[in-house]
């Protein structure tokens, strides 16, 4: 008993100790687990990039080469636009069915078949020898781009991002503005060493070779095919009913549904006339303000300009529409166009040339 009794407290002072007076060098109780690094971040970074090779079958491109093509072949600039007037509207139906497609099926399958497609069509390009091949291969682009490459960002985004959604469609548009400042100083300086022929093939080529393996690779239907949900966050807010969170709740609606809204009529029209003033303007840019007695350094300048310039202002933008009702800033972006659009009727100098590039390229940028 009196060796017991001398035992139990030491048995006590070190046994019965709190554990964290215990706990020595090298000994750990609990492993911190970091959550997996949120993939959405992946997915607009190859959005991007397709929007960003998509840009090959875009007028700023289209214009630098129409030049050499219509010279070569005794072709009106009419002849020239006329396929890709015809692809623009076919697009605009194809883009009604794939939509809903992508939608379903995820956009891997029908972006990595866009992407070989639109590479084989400018290789071809470089072949062709008459008018109805060019037909045919512009017809088949445009198509191609207004169906695919210009409805990505809006039906991969929105299911990755939902309070975050305003950054991540600017960081994915940032793709299309940055096309269309290096593609066409790309196209010219290849143009200007070996001819128009190597240089729609070395567009085809790079859309194979920037986009093909990052599309097959790393594009993704949704989060929640990988464990994830929107934002990043640990649970899926659009299924909560809470009232402590009201700023990231959102109402969905179903096409049908879309389609019964006057709300959907207005932006649908908004949004055409917009696209239908700026394909006219970026196709003729570099001929009008020639033709207005604009230096060509200084038209050069205004076209390079303006995505330089509409590049933030998409970044802007895409905080903007987090903190701002996004009609209010689709509206004050149409404003900026139209008043930038006033410059362009009246540039006859080498200064009012450049402050359209810039007004211009932010009333763009602000599009998202």
């Amino acid at each position: 008993m009196l060796g017991l009794r001398f035992r139990f407290p030491f048995f006590k002072s070190t046994l019965c100790k709190p554990m964290n007076n215990r706990i020595g060098s090298g000994t750990k109780l609990h492993k911190t687990v970091k959550p997996p690094r949120f993939y959405g971040w992946t997915i607009a970074g190859v959005v991007s990039l397709l929007v960003f090779v998509g840009g090959v079958e875009t007028n700023p491109v289209l214009g630098v080469i129409q030049g050499p093509i219509t010279e070569e072949f005794g072709w009106s600039r009419a002849t020239f636009t006329l396929p890709m007037a015809i692809g623009t509207f076919a697009g605009g139906i194809a883009a009604v069915f794939m939509g809903p497609i992508m939608d379903r099926r995820g956009s891997r399958g029908v972006m990595t078949v866009a992407v070989a497609m639109m590479g084989t069509l400018f290789v071809a390009m470089s072949l062709m020898q008459s008018l109805w091949q060019f037909f045919i291969l512009q017809i088949l682009g445009r198509t191609l781009v207004a169906s695919t490459f210009f409805i990505v960002v809006g039906v991969v985004i929105p299911k990755w991002f939902i309070t975050k959604r305003g950054r991540a469609v600017g960081l994915s548009s940032l793709g299309l503005r940055f096309g269309h400042a290096v593609y066409p100083i790309v196209v010219g300086l290849v143009m200007a060493v070996a001819g128009w022929r190597a240089a729609s093939m070395a567009l085809g080529i790079s859309v194979w070779v920037l986009a093909l393996g990052p599309t097959i690779a790393l594009l993704k239907r949704r989060p929640e095919d990988i464990g994830q949900f929107p934002d990043g966050r640990t649970r899926d807010l659009r299924v909560q009913e809470s009232s402590t969170s009201p700023s990231v709740s959102e109402i969905s609606f179903t096409r049908k549904e879309a389609l019964r809204t006057r709300a959907f009529y207005y932006l649908l029209g908004a949004l055409a006339i917009q696209m239908f003033v700026a394909t006219g303007i970026n196709f003729h840019w570099y001929s009008y303000l020639i033709g207005n007695g604009v230096t060509p350094s200084a038209t050069v300048t205004s076209l390079a300009i303006a995505p330089l310039v509409g590049m933030p202002a998409t970044i802007v933008t895409g905080y903007a529409v987090e903190k701002v009702p996004p009609r209010l800033v689709l509206a004050f972006g149409s404003l900026l166009c139209a008043m930038s659009l006033a410059l362009f009727l009246f540039a006859d100098n080498s200064l009012m040339a450049i402050a359209f590039g810039v007004s211009y390229g932010i009333a763009i940028g602000m599009r998202l």
